[in-house]
């Protein structure tokens, strides 16, 4: 063998010897990573298990079984204008203390109270014309366009003339009117707050058939976009057949708790008066049917059915499962109804 050839091979040799060596520490290395990998994740779960703020303290079986079945649930107690309300706010504290849930029912749900739609202060230069946006809106409503509707009012001059009212019950108005100028027939209105009404009108007041709406900005950050109440009036109030509808921003909607979707029944002076149908909705769209009795805004205690620990009464009951209540205080179970219209008041002519 020539000593050119034996040389290659020395250097071959030689080579592979060292890629050997580092497979080998490689291998070495990579398996103390591991191991120190594996401790480090009993570490974390055994922290975990054990609670982080007291390492030698484990966390109570019981206690986490109690949260679990935590029960609270809050109604409200304020409204803007009218009624109870019973629908919901975005805050993340409740109001008061009015309502609980079965502990065999839907556990940990809060209902908050809904405020009036608040709009910026901020239309110092901003034109409208009254005459002329209602009856572009009134054109939209009448042909049951609600898209272009919900467009319009979420408009800088829409708002400046819903802003222009704020700290009244006086309305702008355009529709039909008798021979005293007042409305008489199908006509459209805007309040304050961003409230519109369309419907009919019997002496200057609503009565008969007619949509309201509670229209909710988006810079708000509001848990709550729409409050509607769609149905029969009597004197300037629900009244008759009817429901109240809510529509939510689901980013703003909690997790643990769950929201009046739809109050469907009969209402006498803007109060739930008979056999209610309840949808409650929560953040991930799952829906939960109930049924109650209210008289004049006040529930009705379901029938063969105790009050819970804490004294509330049962008023709503599951219709999948009967023995699945909502449970209410005394007070919080009077005076509900569809909260925060703005009623009275007369057309700003």
């Amino acid at each position: 063998m020539e000593r050119e050839d034996k040389i290659k091979i020395a250097i071959t040799a030689g080579i592979a010897a060292v890629i050997l060596l580092i497979l080998v520490l490689v291998l070495a290395l990579s398996g103390g990573s591991n191991s120190d990998e594996d401790k480090l994740a009993e570490n974390i779960a055994g922290y975990a298990e054990n609670g982080a703020q007291d390492p030698d303290k484990k966390t109570d079986p019981s206690a986490t079984a109690s949260l679990e079945a935590s029960t609270e649930v809050k109604a409200a107690s304020e409204g803007s204008t009218e009624g109870n309300a019973s629908s919901l706010a975005a805050t993340d504290e409740p109001v008061s203390e009015y309502l609980d849930v079965a502990k065999n029912s839907v556990s940990g749900n809060s209902f908050y109270a809904t405020n009036h739609a608040v709009l910026k202060n901020i239309y110092k230069g901003v034109q409208y014309n009254v005459y002329e946006q209602l009856k572009e809106l009134s054109g939209y409503w009448s042909e049951g366009n609600m898209e272009a509707v919900r467009d319009l009012v979420h408009l800088e001059r829409f708002e400046a003339m819903s802003y222009s009212l704020e700290g009244s019950n006086s309305f702008y108005y355009y529709g039909e009117m008798d021979s005293e100028s007042l409305p008489n027939g199908t006509g459209l209105a805007v309040y304050a707050n961003d409230q519109y009404y369309y419907g009919q009108w019997v002496n200057g007041v609503r009565s008969g058939d007619g949509t309201w709406f509670s229209f909710y900005p988006g810079y708000s950050n509001y848990v709550v976009t729409e409050h509607m109440y769609s149905g029969q009036w009597s004197m300037d109030k629900p009244g008759g057949k009817g429901q109240e509808h809510y529509d939510y921003n689901p980013g703003h909607m909690n997790s643990m708790d769950i929201y009046l979707q739809n109050i469907i029944g009969v209402f006498s002076d803007g109060l739930y008066n008979g056999n209610m149908y309840v949808i409650t909705v929560d953040n991930n769209g799952t829906t939960t049917e109930w049924d109650g009795i209210c008289s004049k805004g006040n529930w009705q205690a379901v029938r063969n059915a105790n009050k819970d620990d804490k004294g509330r009464i049962p008023v709503l009951s599951s219709r999948l499962n009967q023995d699945n209540h909502i449970y209410m205080t005394e007070d919080g179970a009077g005076g509900n109804g569809v909260s925060g219209i703005i009623s009275g008041g007369s057309k700003i002519n």
